[in-house]
C-alpha cells in the first residue's frame, strides 16, 4: 500500500456557489438557490441561524445574538424570492432575512476558515528555513513563514539573537503569546546533573513530543539554541501525520487501538508534577490524525489485567518502529542563532548524543499554534469582520 504525500487539512465540506443568485424555491429537502456558478439546497435551520441582520447579530462584535432554542420547533418558511441581487427569506414567526452575495462569501470564509494542505515529509525532503530580520521585516517572508509552518507543521528561523530571552521579544514581535506551566515559562537545556528530564544529560534523546504529561498540552514548540560548541547533538524532527499514514497503510487495527486505549504519561520536578491518561493517536470526525501524543520516556505503566493490553504492544512496537525508522528523520545541526519551530501535535523533535566538550545552550518555550493560524489568516485576508469602526 502506497501513503499519501498530502492531506486536505480543515473543513471537509463543500463551498458554497459563487456568483451572483439567480433563483430560489422551497423544496422538501431546503432551500434550493441557484447561483451564476451553481446550485446548493440549504437546510431552513441553517439559514434562520446565520441570518446577518442587526436583530439576530451583534454587528459591532460581529458575534450571534439569535438563539436557536429560542424557537419552538425547526425554522420554517414558505418564501423565498431575489430581490436587487439578494436573497430575501419571509420565515413563519415573522422575521425576514436578508442576505447578500457578500454575506454568502463570509459564510465560505468560515466555513473553511484554516483549511490546508498538510505535506507529509520524510528523509530527503527540504525544510522551511527563513531568516530573523527578514521575518521581523517584510511581512511577506513572515506570511511565507507561516504558511510553511502551517503545511509542514516545522520551520527553522535562522540569524536570531544568541542573547538569553531573545526567542520572548521575537514571539511579540510576529503576535505569538508564550504559555506558562507549572514546570515552568522558559527552559534553558543545558548539561546539568540535577536535571529532571533527559533533556538535560548528554545522551541522545529519541523522538518525542512535549507535555505528554498534559491533558491538553501546548500545541507549539520553539528551540532556540544560543550556544552549540559541543560535538555530536545533530537535531533532527519526525513527521508524526507522515508515520501515522504509514501505519494505517501497515496495519488499520493498530490505528485503531492506539487512538482508543488511554495510556498514562508522567513528568515531575522537585516542586511540580504533571499526569495524564490519553490515547497516543487523535483523528477527527473525518479519521485525519490531529495529534500524535507520543513520548516513551515519559510513559507510565498500563493496566496489567488491560483487555487489549497484547493487542496494544503489538500496535505501539509497529508505531515506535516507523518513528525511529532513519527513513523518517529529517536531520540538521543546530547553529547559535537557529530557532526550530514545531507543531508539538504533529512533529516529534530529537538529539543524536553529544560529547559535554563544549557549551551547549538551548531555550525551550511553547505557545499555541493557534496564532499561527491566526495571523496568517489576518495577513491573508481570510479574517475579516462587520464591526464598527
Amino acid at each position: 500500500m502506497s501513503t499519501p504525500n498530502e492531506i486536505a487539512m480543515g473543513s471537509s465540506g463543500k463551498s458554497l456557489p459563487a456568483g451572483a443568485f439567480v433563483a430560489a424555491s422551497w423544496q422538501p429537502s431546503g432551500l434550493e438557490l441557484q447561483c451564476v456558478d451553481g446550485t446548493a439546497t440549504l437546510v431552513a435551520d441553517w439559514l434562520r441561524d446565520n441570518c446577518p441582520c442587526a436583530s439576530c447579530r451583534i454587528v459591532q462584535t460581529d458575534e450571534r445574538r439569535w438563539q436557536p432554542w429560542s424557537a419552538t420547533g425547526p425554522a420554517e418558511s414558505h418564501s423565498a424570492t431575489i430581490v436587487d441581487g439578494e436573497l430575501v427569506i419571509e420565515w413563519s414567526d415573522g422575521h425576514a432575512s436578508t442576505y447578500s452575495r457578500a454575506a454568502f462569501d463570509g459564510f465560505n470564509r468560515a466555513m473553511h476558515r484554516n483549511s490546508y494542505t498538510a505535506r507529509l515529509w520524510r528523509n530527503g525532503d527540504d525544510l522551511g528555513w527563513f531568516d530573523h530580520d527578514a521575518v521581523l521585516a517584510d511581512m511577506s517572508q513572515r506570511q511565507a513563514m507561516f504558511e510553511t509552518f502551517q503545511r509542514d507543521g516545522v520551520v527553522i528561523i535562522s540569524g536570531s539573537p544568541t542573547e538569553p530571552g531573545a526567542v520572548i521579544g521575537f514571539a511579540k514581535a510576529i503576535n505569538v503569546a508564550l504559555v506558562d506551566s507549572q514546570l515552568g515559562f522558559i527552559f534553558d537545556v543545558k548539561l546539568d546533573p540535577t536535571g529532571y528530564n533527559i533533556a538535560y544529560t548528554a545522551e541522545g534523546l529519541p523522538p518525542h513530543n512535549d507535555n505528554a504529561q498534559r491533558t491538553h498540552p501546548p500545541s507549539g514548540q520553539v528551540l532556540a539554541m544560543l550556544v552549540n560548541d559541543a560535538d555530536g547533538g545533530e537535531s533532527f524532527v519526525v513527521d508524526g501525520f507522515s508515520v501515522l499514514e504509514q501505519l494505517r497503510a501497515i496495519d488499520p487495527a493498530a490505528v485503531e487501538v492506539l487512538a482508543r486505549v488511554s495510556v498514562g504519561f508522567r513528568q515531575y520536578s522537585k516542586t511540580a508534577d504533571g499526569f495524564t491518561r490519553a490515547p497516543l493517536v487523535a483523528l477527527d470526525a473525518a479519521g485525519r490524525f490531529t495529534h500524535l501524543r507520543f513520548s516513551n520516556q515519559l510513559r507510565q505503566p498500563l493496566p496489567f489485567d488491560h483487555p487489549d493490553l497484547e493487542e496494544w504492544y503489538r500496535a505501539y512496537r509497529l508505531l515506535g518502529s516507523i518513528v525511529t525508522d532513519p527513513a523518517n528523520f529529517v536531520s540538521f545541526r543546530l547553529k547559535a542563532g537557529d530557532m526550530l519551530f514545531v507543531n508539538g501535535y504533529r512533529v516529534m523533535h530529537a538529539r543524536h548524543e553529544y560529547q559535554p566538550n563544549g557549551p551547549r545552550h538551548l531555550q525551550d518555550v511553547y505557545f499555541d499554534v493557534d496564532d499561527f493560524s491566526a495571523n496568517l489568516a489576518l495577513l491573508t485576508g481570510q479574517a475579516t469582520n462587520a464591526m464598527v469602526h
